[in-house]
């Protein structure tokens, strides 16, 4: 039973390197006092400040399908709250995590999944000639500052405690000097996945980071990461290691969800008299907010199939296609339009895309073209909802 008792304590001695699991889908937005539509402001800035952690990447948000997404922000949204601080009233926002994947699957962007490494930060500030360890209990601005950014980027850092164990097993000389012998051994005792070492200085701060588990720095031959910063600020400089170090590790454990979209529609579009038609059809449904992107399931004489993969509902999207004045809704039943027809050119009548210097070709087909891609699974069981072209204008 002793010899239970030992095994069970030489277990529980192990370090445990687990991840940390990360709250990706809240925010919280400080109003502004003197901005008009303040609430409609904070709901776009929670919106993207959700995308950029559940990314990984700011990049994200000059995607055009996430831009779009912008427009509606509230249809993401799942709660909202009011509460205050020391800078003012504050936006509480709860956003929809399936809502929040499907628009980054509809926008092919790679998702960082909320289960990541927790890095240790030890960090040496500089003032003057004196160096000290900051801990968790030390009052420093820069620490402040860096697990402000890392919790808005959803990057996990631990400051070490400070307790006896750590002022005991490491020194000031041993971190400024990057000796990893006993970097290793003062870090084992925390359950972390990396460990990261920062030197702040006057207007100057560099780091090191080694992305492995404290007890492999000695043995594994990896060499480990390094950078620096002269910005001046503080705030400024550790935003930025914040951000590198995110996309660092967002690169390495993102994964792209499958393509296919959480909302989508087959429609048909007739009366498509020419390639000219066929483009500025196509370039006025990407244009549109409602649509993420479009995939061609066939061209066949005046009619061309879309699969259209939508930031709404159908019904939302159909809604907004029936404003527009150059398409009428074709009745299932009765194959005609609800609206008066205009008359399509028949000099237009054969569709042909072919192009040369951006002009179309004269060349009128002898049969209807065919053209199907493989993208998208194309079944005659599937709904499709067909519109006409009335052309633009």
């Amino acid at each position: 039973m002793r010899y239970l008792v030992l095994l069970c304590l030489s277990w529980c001695a192990l370090p445990v390197h687990a991840v940390t699991k990360v709250d990706l889908y809240n925010a919280n937005v400080v109003l502004s006092d003197t901005e008009n539509g303040a609430e409609a402001a904070a709901r776009v800035t929670g919106l993207k400040e959700v995308i950029v952690r559940a990314s990984g990447s700011k990049e994200a948000l000059d995607n055009e399908v996430i831009r779009k997404a912008m427009q509606n922000s509230a249809r993401y949204m799942t709660q909202m709250s009011f509460s205050q601080n020391e800078q003012g009233r504050v936006m509480n926002l709860g956003f929809d995590a399936s809502q929040v994947r499907g628009l980054l699957t509809q926008a092919q962007v790679p998702f960082w999944p909320e289960a990541r490494a927790n890095i240790l930060v030890w960090i040496v500030d500089e003032q003057g000639y004196d160096r000290n360890i900051v801990w968790e209990h030390t009052n420093s601005e820069l620490a402040k500052s860096l697990q402000l950014a890392a919790k808005k980027r959803g990057l996990p850092v631990t400051i070490p405690v400070g307790d006896f164990d750590d002022i005991t097993g490491i020194a000031v000389s041993d971190l400024w000097g990057n000796f990893t012998k006993p970097i290793s051994e003062a870090s084992r005792r925390y359950p972390v996945d990396a460990v990261l070492v920062i030197k702040a200085q006057e207007q100057r701060l560099r780091w090191v980071l080694y992305d492995m588990a404290p007890s492999a720095i000695l043995t594994e031959q990896k060499a480990p990461l390094t950078g620096s910063f002269s910005d001046g600020d503080n705030e400024v400089m550790t935003a930025s290691l914040v951000d590198q170090l995110s996309q660092y590790y967002a690169e390495k454990s993102a994964v792209t969800i499958a393509s296919q979209s959480t909302e989508s529609m087959q429609v048909k579009f007739s009366q498509v008299g020419g390639a000219l038609d066929f483009f500025t059809l196509e370039n006025r449904l990407k244009s549109l907010n409602s649509v993420a992107s479009l995939d061609i399931l066939s061209v066949q004489g005046h009619d061309v199939t879309f699969q259209v993969h939508l930031l709404v509902t159908p019904t939302e999207f159909e809604q907004q296609l029936l404003s527009l004045d150059y398409l009428a809704k074709v009745d299932a039943f009765t194959g005609q339009v609800k609206q008066q027809e205009q008359t399509i050119d028949e000099s237009s009548a054969q569709f042909n895309l072919n192009a040369f210097d951006g002009e179309v070709v004269e060349n009128p087909f002898i049969e209807p073209l065919i053209y199907n891609t493989n993208s998208v699974q194309h079944s005659s069981e599937t709904s499709v909802t067909t519109f006409e072209w009335l052309g633009v204008q």
